[in-house]
């Protein structure tokens, strides 16, 4: 009966979204938008956060709804899982990176919750990075729908705006251009 239920939610997720994107212009995030030539925001035309990753709303590790970008802060999300050993390997790079510096501008979305992911961090004397999760069933369903692997990077400007996207573990020196804003010394990888 459970089994049933699910695969009646996961249709009706589907055919939401089906007919959600009949009604707008569909977002290519494997484009990344660009920074703007003499500025640290993307083109009014690139994505914004919630177009990029569906109307996600986000949880605390202490269960208190977020959002999921502070306005006027670029942020580097993560898209993570604890079961995905390449997410154990990017945190790892990013704890012998940071050798104990605050990532303030890091915010590890945990499929499983925000609480899954204070783990993986402490493991690598991660900290100052913000941890989320998704809200409900239904927004960890769309958002493994919308991020089948794990981890994905997203670089958001200080408008909300996507100005970059990264699938995958990135080798650690292209991973050093993303952890600069997430260290705060830079607003765009």
């Amino acid at each position: 009966m459970a089994l049933l239920a699910v695969a009646v939610g996961c249709t009706m997720l589907v055919t939401q979204r089906i007919s959600n994107s009949r009604n707008r212009a569909p977002v290519n995030l494997a484009e990344n938008a660009g920074v703007v030539a003499g500025t640290d925001t993307a083109a009014q035309s690139a994505p914004t956060i919630e177009q990029a990753v569906g109307a996600l709303t986000v949880k605390d590790a202490r269960g208190k709804r977020v959002p999921l970008v502070t306005k006027g802060e670029p942020a580097i999300i993560m898209v993570s899982s604890v079961t995905c050993s390449w997410c154990k390997r990017t945190l790892k790079d990013l704890g012998e990176l940071s050798a104990g510096r605050p990532l303030p501008r890091l915010k590890l979305l945990t499929l499983e919750g925000a609480a899954e992911g204070a783990p993986m961090l402490a493991k690598e004397h991660i900290t100052g990075a913000q941890l989320i999760g998704p809200a409900a069933g239904r927004d960890q369903v769309m958002l493994t729908f919308r991020y089948p692997g794990t981890p994905t990077f997203l670089a958001v400007d200080k408008n909300g705006r996507v100005v970059g996207t990264m699938p995958g573990y990135p080798m650690r020196e292209v991973l050093k251009t993303w952890y600069a804003v997430m260290v705060g010394d830079a607003d765009t990888p």
